[in-house]
């Protein structure tokens, strides 16, 4: 994972290729509920940056450097501003914090530093762990094309990811190993690090159809890391190497199928050492198992699909071998090393030679074949070392290489069969959205005050789904402007709003918050209509009552009764109607057909009593169902 974090001593970091970074924090300060922040991305100027990410979302910048995306944008409100420096050597200080703070003024530019300065304004406590729910700490970050470098393929300096425009960039930048220009720049030297460029810039064909490029480098170093360090994870991404030339220049080598030029024969080969065939115990593997850069992945060291050699495998077992290719931006260029990489640990030939001078002309190659008639031996070879060997007196002698086998095979490229399969990459959807309440309804009981019935309103709701999710409810008269809250117990079901007015129309709405704040929406606004009536209305008739498994479907008429609101059901055991439960008040209109299913019941016989029910809770006589047999 990437963050930013508060470090006094961050050491500086360099970017090349297309990145996603963070950095240090360099201000972080908070005023009238704002919060405001400069990070640093990098040492040196970007190219351009191409992404904002605000924690784990791609938002999108209007011209004002406001977050265009829900949740930081609402109800026309802006939320998060960013903006941006790329770190010229002259750059300009962010205005809208030197105008907030005066101890950062207009001398606090951040010159050759790309930066980002955001401002996280105030927010409501209902909304601000939907918008930020790590506070101070939430990550911003950028994707980016990193430092600007002299193209061998423009003369320019541009923007580029081609692995020798980064190498030689890197050898030479002040932040860097530091070499001097004239040591690149000699004839031999110049012309290897064009074919460098050449060769990384050959398209290579996909698997998927398409090309890409065969060798770039994307990335990071730090400048407190070994230059050795970075050098090598420079090269291992573009299978490279620094070799001398011999008009006394460095070059770039980059591997390559050609026939070698040079032969070494019995008459160049004056001795031997640790000549074998076939594999060593301590380096063979026949399992390459690496990782590369993917921008799929977050820009994160990812594993690469491995390449095995089903055949040893079965004939030897396992041996794997571990490589990083983390400068490599693709699953293809990650493939096409990892067979390099194969070849390079199962050699036919191993060791060392000493030839006499005519070695000398092998001097900064890659390959040479070898005939040794004494093992039988006419195949070409890497060169893994070149060793002078001079004597007493500082005379040249020879020279000593120490080579392995290497087949023209490994350099070729099947993408069909051999690109392998890239990581899966999934962009997982954290559903965020607060659920409904269910089974909402808002009705109306009353209470007798002063030998008088008072109605109140009467909220019902499902239990919470779960342990996190905490119900809230509010109430008002259609016609107020302001709500009312509605006090709520945990783990209930139902909550009593105060006293209503008779005749005014109410309404009520529900809501679940969760345990830090984060607030859903309110359910639909039920309505009722209070009205205080101490007239009892009709029986109910037609009911009817029919067992299940489990339940009761109990069905009636309302009385024709214009003060008619519902039925009061009750239940119980045993014929006896004093003893018996309320279970349910259906409401509904008068003279209707209604229903009732009375669910979750024992196998048993139950007894069910309806009475029709005024809107001030007085009840008619009560029409009883007789036995009710439920299996």
């Amino acid at each position: 994972m990437q963050t930013s974090v508060k470090n006094p001593v961050a050491p500086r970091v360099r970017h090349y290729g297309r990145v996603k970074a963070s950095g240090p924090w360099s201000f972080v300060e908070s005023k009238d509920g704002d919060l405001y922040k400069v990070i640093a991305l990098g040492t040196g100027q970007l190219d351009a940056i191409e992404e904002y990410w605000v924690d784990d979302s791609l938002v999108t910048l209007d011209d004002n450097g406001r977050v265009q995306e829900d949740p930081y944008h609402y109800s026309d409100k802006y939320k998060v501003r960013i903006r941006s420096r790329l770190g010229l050597p002259t750059e300009t200080s962010y205005g809208e914090l030197t105008a907030v703070f005066p101890e950062w003024d207009v001398n606090h530019r951040g010159d050759g530093v790309s930066s980002l300065f955001t401002r996280q304004l105030a927010t409501p406590s209902d909304k601000v762990t939907k918008l930020f729910p790590n506070l101070t700490n939430t990550l911003y970050r950028v994707v980016a094309r990193g430092s600007i470098v002299y193209s061998l393929g423009t003369n320019t300096s541009i923007w580029s990811e081609n692995a020798a425009d980064v190498i030689r960039d890197y050898i030479l930048h002040a932040d860097g190993m530091r070499l001097p220009q004239n040591i690149i720049d000699t004839p031999l030297a110049s012309a290897g690090w064009l074919a460098a460029y050449s060769r990384c810039n050959e398209a290579v064909t996909l698997k998927a159809g398409g090309t890409e490029k065969r060798y770039r480098i994307w990335g990071s170093y730090q400048l407190d890391e070994r230059p050795a360090d970075v050098l090598s994870r420079m090269t291992a991404a573009c299978d490279g190497r620094l070799v001398p030339t011999p008009d006394g220049g460095l070059t770039l080598d980059i591997g390559t199928w050609a026939d070698p030029v040079v032969t070494l024969d019995a008459d160049a080969i004056t001795g031997f050492s640790e000549v074998a065939r076939g594999r060593d115990v301590l380096t063979t593997a026949n399992i390459i198992r690496a990782t590369y850069t993917s921008p799929f992945h977050d820009y994160q060291s990812t594993d690469a699909d491995q390449w095995i050699d089903e055949d040893d495998v079965a004939l030897r077992g396992e041996f794997p071998k571990d490589v990083p290719f983390n400068m490599a931006p693709s699953h293809s260029q990650a493939r096409r090393l990892m067979k390099l990489e194969a070849y390079r640990a199962n050699p036919s030939w191993v060791g060392v030679f000493q030839c006499n001078l005519r070695a000398m002309a092998a001097f900064g190659k890659r390959f040479v074949r070898i005939t040794y008639p004494l093992f039988g031996i006419d195949e070409v070879f890497e060169v893994q070392d070149f060793r002078f060997n001079v004597a007493d007196g500082g005379i040249l002698t020879g020279v000593s290489l120490q080579v392995q086998s290497m087949p023209s095979q490994a350099y070729d490229w099947n993408a069909a069969a051999e690109e392998g399969t890239a990581p899966i990459s999934e962009e997982t959807t954290v559903d965020k959205t607060i659920p409904l309440p269910t089974g909402f309804s808002f009705g109306v009981s009353r209470i007798t005050v002063g030998g008088q019935q008072v109605p109140y309103g009467v909220l019902a709701f499902d239990a919470s789904p779960s342990d996190a999710l905490i119900i809230q409810g509010q109430y008002k008269k259609v016609s107020d402007t302001d709500w009312q809250v509605v006090p709520i117990s945990d783990d209930a079901t139902t909550a009593n709003t105060t006293a209503l007015s008779d005749g005014v129309q109410y309404e009520a709405q529900v809501r679940f918050i969760t345990l830090t704040g984060r607030e859903g929406a309110w359910t639909p606004s039920q309505f009722v209509t209070p009205v205080a009536d101490p007239t009892a209305p009709g029986v109910v008739t037609n009911v009817t009552k029919t067992g299940g498994t489990g339940t009761v479907d109990l069905g009636w008429k309302s009385p024709n009764s214009a003060n008619y609101v519902a039925a009061n059901i009750r239940r119980n055991t045993v014929n006896t109607e004093g003893t018996a439960v309320l279970v349910r008040t259906e409401y509904g209109p008068p003279s209707t057909n209604d229903s009732y299913q009375d669910g979750g019941l024992a196998a048993g016989t139950y007894y069910y009593w309806i009475k029709a029910a005024n809107a001030s809770g007085v009840e008619s006589a009560s029409v009883a169902t007789g036995a009710v047999t439920v299996t």
